[in-house]
């Protein structure tokens, strides 16, 4: 049951956007989503499931062929290759968040794209903003009461507010195991990153109910394991969404025990449902989302609080990126007072094939051994 949990959960990281394309009846329920700052509650409660946009090594002849080269991320091309090959052909939308630069221009990429004959379900976007104050509340709040009508539309259903409330109790339960999965990365770890990055990131496509259930059971076999050695690691920079960065790390024998990635370790509180459930998760997802448009002092904050135990961070920034470079003298800076030795590479987080990228992250841990103090109790 354990080994079969951990395969399930696996599977439903990996596996829903690359089937996709493959029987009609499946993705006619689907939602594709091009990152995780559009609410999946939102998705499930009109009815469909959410698929990720995935970046993979995978070749993009088509989406190549229309896109600037080092603006889109591999995640983006992805998701743009399948829709002009026609895998998106059937599923009942896309939606990608404003959170980036490179995600609006998809979005408009998309919209052009259809309007000269590309076989595309509607494309959306979902202007969530991370902001503060009244106006932004009431702003988040009515584009996502919008994307709650409008994907309610498309199932032919009328918007459903207690089905958004079960939706968002249902998450809850699934951040608490994945938040008991990621406890234990945290002292004497015993999940390495590569593994823990796929169990973490299903709760997104996965039921939740189903999710909570596969995660506990794998929590339990995994608290029984032996404490692994090596140094701790901790990715930041540009979120990561595959775990070929830490697969590329701990081949020196370090562990990724925490990333700066809605698909990792940052999971996040439970929502508080209140009154309006629309208004508390459009809250919810303007402060928990982690994207370009995250505010720096938010990320830095996220980045300070992780380094307790940390021995040394990787950070990525790809070509791609638009955002995270500009606040990496202020990490420079926090990782010196705080005298945790880091690295930065700069190839695709979804490969991490560059020689120059692993001869960094090799000679990193060249130097880095792991507190002696830590690793006792």
């Amino acid at each position: 049951m354990v080994t079969n949990a951990i395969a399930e959960l696996t599977a439903g990281f990996e596996e829903p956007f690359a089937g996709l394309g493959n029987a009609a009846t499946e993705d006619r329920n689907a939602v594709v989503i091009s990152w995780p700052s559009v609410p999946a509650e939102l998705i499930r409660a009109a009815g469909f499931r959410p698929v990720i946009a995935r970046a993979s090594a995978s070749p993009t002849p088509a989406a190549d062929s229309v896109l600037e080269p080092g603006v889109f991320p591999a995640r983006l091309r992805q998701l743009v290759e399948a829709a002009l090959t026609g895998r998106l052909a059937d599923v009942a939308a896309i939606v990608l968040p404003r959170t980036s630069d490179a995600d609006y221009k998809c979005f408009l990429y998309l919209r052009e794209l259809g309007r000269h004959g590309a076989r595309l379900p509607p494309v959306l976007l979902f202007d969530l903003l991370h902001s503060s104050g009244p106006e932004v509340r009431d702003h988040n709040a009515a584009r996502t009461r919008e994307l709650l009508g409008r994907l309610a539309g498309i199932a032919g259903l009328p918007p459903d507010p207690d089905a958004l409330r079960r939706e968002m109790l249902r998450a809850n339960r699934a951040r608490a195991a994945a938040r008991r999965l990621d406890s234990l990365r945290s002292g004497r770890p015993r999940l390495a990153g590569v593994e823990a990055m796929p169990l973490l990131g299903a709760r997104w496509q996965l039921d939740p109910e189903r999710y909570a259930a596969l995660a506990e059971s794998a929590a339990a076999a995994v608290a029984a394991r032996t404490p692994l050695d090596g140094p701790r690691v901790l990715l930041a920079g540009v979120p990561v969404d595959a775990s070929a960065l830490h697969a590329a790390v701990e081949a020196t024998g370090a562990v990724v025990v925490a990333e700066t990635s809605p698909f990792g370790g940052g999971i996040g509180d439970d929502v508080s449902v209140g009154e309006d459930p629309v208004a508390a998760i459009a809250g919810h997802y303007r402060a928990a989302s982690i994207d370009a448009r995250t505010p720096v002092a938010s990320i830095m904050r996220r980045i300070e609080d992780a380094l307790g135990g940390i021995d040394a961070v990787v950070v990525s920034l790809p070509p791609d990126d638009q955002s995270f470079g500009w606040d990496y003298i202020r990490l420079r800076e926090l990782f010196g007072r705080r005298a945790v030795p880091h690295a930065v590479v700069h190839g695709d987080s979804a490969t991490c094939a560059t020689a120059a990228d692993r001869a960094s992250i090799g000679a990193l841990f060249a130097r880095v051994q792991p507190r002696r103090e830590a690793r006792h109790g």
